[in-house]
């Protein structure tokens, strides 16, 4: 899933201009936030100010991560708030703006030294005052037959919180529950009504067979989409009848839950020893509404190629269609959720793949769009390094064709961004200056910039094996 090394974090901002294949009228990407010695991980939250939150993971035992803001050009870069190793470790999943103003956030392990620890969940103002950690997970016990933590409600949680129309807070953990296989939990703003509503069921195939296969599902590690049925919607990344994963609903209140869809199981390839089958695999991000009666989803694995698919669900899971397989130069193995812009068009981003300036296939990742019906599928950008690589949020529309996300990678301070992409050609220039005073290869104000990160278990929020 997830490891880091290093260090001390930093924010900049650097700027190139991007020719992507299929593009549309010469579409742009710069970088607003160019992290040194931490990774931004999960997905970014634009607050009532306008301006971009989100959460780095660093790699030593001197603090536990770092919740961060930024404006939408990079001018103005402020860490928040510093986890101390007394807090929590290793923030995963991105934040979530609530109703009451306030910032609402996960980590995926305890506070430091504590071997048995499995999370918190916590809130911060958008000032960045009043950190509180509203609710710590409880102590793992043991562990089940394929080595996941066991405990009474939940461990590991590595996606975002959702807050439902009932004003309770909705998340997974992808490990712990009494079968190992991960729950479903909601909470109350203030930490007070904690109630698990959901334990994924027990593991049914032999240890060693190099799956988890179970009736129900295992592993969740995207977030939810709220239905306005009042049902949550969601993946697990393992488990189901296949071990390919599931793709499930339940009500607000726990009851109801649903197996929507089964993964297939599948053959593995000889060559790259990805799984291959019809309908994708292992799904790691979580699902959005379309607006039109379906749920849209990608897998990381699976399809003909190995690399992951595009795919369409209705609430009562009667059909699943597949929009899209990805081969590898249009991109490969996408471990977030897609998003609706507001053209109407389906847009987002795979880990790796994509294709350099002499056609040949590279690692790096890409950003993509493609039509609700599954036509019009274009690779819009491939990352080489530059801007950051291994894209693994989902995208935000900040304005009309303006798209950023965050990149894990690479970038100008060599740990990773938070790029802009816009289909009109325009870009931003930012903070550059890795955490140095002078650095030629960027410009803009320091400002906040400097952001102290040590400590921290996370590099991806979610990463394929």
């Amino acid at each position: 899933m997830s490891r880091i090394r290093s260090a001390l974090a930093l924010a900049a901002l650097g700027l190139f201009f991007a020719v992507a294949g299929h593009a549309q009228t010469n579409p742009a990407v710069s970088t607003i936030v160019a992290f040194s010695l931490s990774n931004p991980v999960g997905n970014l939250v634009q607050g009532a100010d306008g301006a971009l939150y989100g959460v780095a993971s660093p790699a030593t035992s001197i603090t536990g991560g770092v919740i961060y803001r930024t404006t939408l050009d990079g001018s103005d870069v402020r860490t928040l708030y510093q986890l101390k190793p007394e807090d929590a470790l290793s923030p995963a999943g991105g934040l979530v703006l609530a109703s009451d103003g306030l910032l609402y956030g996960t980590t995926k392990f305890g506070q430091a030294g504590q071997i048995d620890g499995a999370g918190s969940i916590f809130r911060i103002a958008a000032s960045g005052t009043g950190f509180q950690i509203i609710h710590r997970f409880a102590p793992i016990t043991t562990s089940n037959q394929d080595g996941s933590p066991v405990n009474t409600n939940g461990a590991y949680p590595e996606a975002e919180l959702v807050e439902g129309a009932d004003g309770y807070l909705y998340g997974t953990t992808r490990a712990g529950g009494p079968n190992g296989t991960g729950t479903i939990f909601r909470i109350s703003r203030d930490g007070t009504d904690f109630k698990s509503l959901y334990s994924f069921a027990a593991v049914t195939s032999a240890a060693g067979s190099g799956l988890t296969v179970t009736a129900d599902g295992a592993a969740p590690t995207g977030p939810f989409a709220a239905g306005t049925d009042n049902f949550l919607y969601g993946t697990t990344s393992l488990g189901g009848t296949n071990g390919r994963g599931t793709v499930y609903r339940i009500a607000f209140d726990g009851t109801g839950f649903q197996v929507l869809h089964h993964f297939s199981a599948a053959t593995i390839e000889t060559t790259t020893g990805l799984p291959e089958n019809a309908d994708g695999a292992t799904p790691l991000g979580g699902l959005v509404e379309g607006g039109d009666g379906f749920f849209y989803g990608l897998t990381a694995q699976g399809g003909p190629d190995g690399n992951g698919v595009i795919f369409a669900i209705p609430p009562d899971g009667s059909t699943f269609t597949v929009l899209h397989s990805f081969a590898g130069a249009d991109g490969s193995r996408p471990v977030a959720e897609l998003m609706v812009a507001s053209s109407g068009k389906l847009y987002g981003v795979t880990s790796t793949g994509g294709i350099n300036s002499e056609g040949a296939t590279t690692a790096l990742g890409t950003i993509f769009s493609i039509d609700r019906a599954g036509t019009g599928f274009s690779r819009l950008y491939s990352f080489d390094g530059k801007h950051g690589s291994l894209p693994s949020s989902r995208l935000l529309e900040t304005a009309s064709g303006v798209f950023v996300g965050i990149a894990t990678g690479t970038g100008n301070c060599s740990y990773g961004t938070v790029f802009r992409y816009s289909l009109a050609g325009d870009t931003v220039t930012g903070n550059t200056r890795c955490g140095r005073k002078n650095n030629d290869s960027g410009g803009g104000s320091a400002g906040f910039a400097v952001v102290l990160l040590f400590a921290g278990l996370g590099l991806l929020r979610r990463r394929t094996t």
